[in-house]
């Protein structure tokens, strides 16, 4: 059953008619294709997903697991929703012949594709499937680990393929899951249509142990595809729906709001893949931090790059490299690094200059301190990790910003991409139509935690809080100096 997982390639789609909408962050949360920050099975904790089809028509829409690292896949498959539908699943960690490994289990009897009765097993009642490796190992290779610990946490999406109606809709709505087993015969046939949107998706970590949970909602991209991201002969577990954005045209547009515009970007077909890395630009992150010794809080930011594969997957590419610095496994080991600089702010509005980590420090690494340098890293502002992960999340990939001198316990922190010797600031090239975008794709979230260790022994006293991160956007000319937008 495990090639029906595997990843065999990226599909582009273009027709040959004007552009006729526009890819773009849809604020009210519902659309064709989300994106989920993260997801994780370390240090005892689950992952909640739920994905909404808030319309009166069946869906199919397909669910990708992508590792941190490099953003292989590690898990693929559809879910049929219908009208009105909620689908809910959980990543856990399951012992795989007495060795711990990441899974996804469902208590949902929405139908999936493959079937639930074709996956690894049950685990507590429920049907699970483990994730798998091939997709960087078996003759997959991308330099990077190729061990199932790389599995344990990354970030996920879930696209819209089409719309499905008739006797199909009839089959959704019954749970006739075995209707919908051969995609690429309903590709073929006469119920279907191109997709619409009104997806709503969330996430939630839980560490049941420790009474924890933080929360968000995804990013919703609307108007992500016009045609059907279905195929009569490619196999569904190698079509990749979220590397399909189209409109139907010769030429591919996004939408984005910089600095109270309204900016038209258009991308030839070769480039398409731009359009989705364009709305998620980010000149800049910013969120509050907070590691307060008395409070016993701590503060992790999640901050993914969901299109990165698309420019540095050093064999996957499908579009140029920037505005990323290097491809993964070419400069750095086992990742593909973009420096950024950190500014702190206490709560009188002082800068607090932050440093990094004196050498020798732990963990031991090779790769620079302030980069973002996988698919998902994690950013830790308390102590150091440990050789079981940062405090928080328990994450293994990542850095550390920390050392603010003079001694500072919360404040405001701004990350910014940055260049480095003679690299320039990060920007995504213009496309066709429009001005080039300064900065990186990217999404996440700041997870805070507090344990209140002032209470009654034996009273579990620990508090949550996620929340997204802010993000600011700038136009660039044609060498990525900042510039009015048009």
């Amino acid at each position: 059953m495990s090639h029906l997982f595997r990843s065999l390639g990226a599909v582009l789609l273009a027709a040959a008619a004007l552009p006729a909408s526009a890819v773009y962050v849809n604020s009210r949360g519902t659309g064709q294709a989300l994106l989920f920050p993260y997801y994780t099975v370390n240090a005892g904790q689950q992952t909640i997903l739920s994905v909404v089809n808030t319309t009166p028509r069946t869906k199919l829409a397909e669910v990708s697991f992508r590792e941190a690292y490099n953003g292989r896949v590690v898990l693929r498959f559809d879910v049929v929703l219908a009208p009105h539908d909620t689908w809910t699943a959980t990543t856990f960690e399951h012992l795989d012949q007495n060795r711990p490994a990441a899974a996804v289990g469902v208590r949902d009897d929405s139908c999936t594709v493959p079937g639930v009765d074709v996956w690894t097993g049950t685990a507590f009642g429920a049907p699970y499937q483990l994730f798998l490796p091939y997709d960087y190992s078996d003759g997959n290779e991308d330099g990077g680990p190729t061990g199932p610990d790389r599995m344990r946490e990354g970030y996920f999406h879930i696209v819209e393929r089409a719309e499905l109606f008739g006797d199909l809709n009839t089959a959704a709505i019954q749970r006739q899951c075995g209707v919908f087993q051969d995609l690429r015969a309903i590709a073929a046939g006469p119920l279907t249509r191109p997709p619409s949107g009104g997806l709503r998706g969330s996430f939630a970590i839980v560490d049941v142990a420790e009474g924890t949970l933080f929360g968000g909602n995804a990013t919703a991209l609307e108007a992500f595809s016009s045609t059907q991201l279905l195929s009569t002969t490619i196999d569904p577990a190698a079509y990749d729906a979220f590397a399909s954005v189209n409109d139907g045209g010769s030429a591919v547009r996004a939408q984005v709001f910089v600095g109270g515009k309204l900016v038209d970007l258009v991308y030839p077909p070769h480039r398409a893949a731009n359009a989705v890395s364009a709305v998620l630009m980010a000149d800049a992150l910013s969120g509050d931090v907070s590691r307060e010794a008395g409070l016993g809080s701590n503060t992790e930011w999640v901050v993914t790059a969901p299109t990165k594969r698309f420019h540095a997957d050093a064999t996957r590419a499908v579009t140029q490299l920037a505005p990323f610095a290097s491809a993964f496994d070419t400069t750095d080991r086992d990742a593909s690094c973009s420096p950024f600089d950190a500014t702190l702010f206490d709560r009188q509005g002082r800068t607090i200059a932050v440093t990094p980590d004196p050498v020798g420090s732990p963990p031991v690494s090779t790769l620079p301190q302030f980069a973002f340098c996988h698919a998902t890293d994690v950013v830790s502002f308390g102590p150091a990790p440990g050789v079981d992960g940062t405090p928080v999340l328990g994450a293994r990939v990542g850095t550390h910003v920390g050392n603010p001198v003079p001694a500072t316990e919360t404040g405001l922190l701004t990350l910014t991409p940055v260049g480095g010797g003679n690299i320039p600031r990060p920007f995504l090239p213009a496309g066709s139509a429009g001005p080039g975008l300064r900065g990186l794709p990217l999404i996440g979230f700041e997870a805070l935690k507090y344990i209140n260790g002032n209470v009654t022994p034996g009273v579990l006293a620990n508090y949550t809080l996620g929340r997204p991160l802010n993000t600011t956007a700038n136009c660039t000319d044609t060498v990525g100096t900042a510039v009015v937008c048009p």
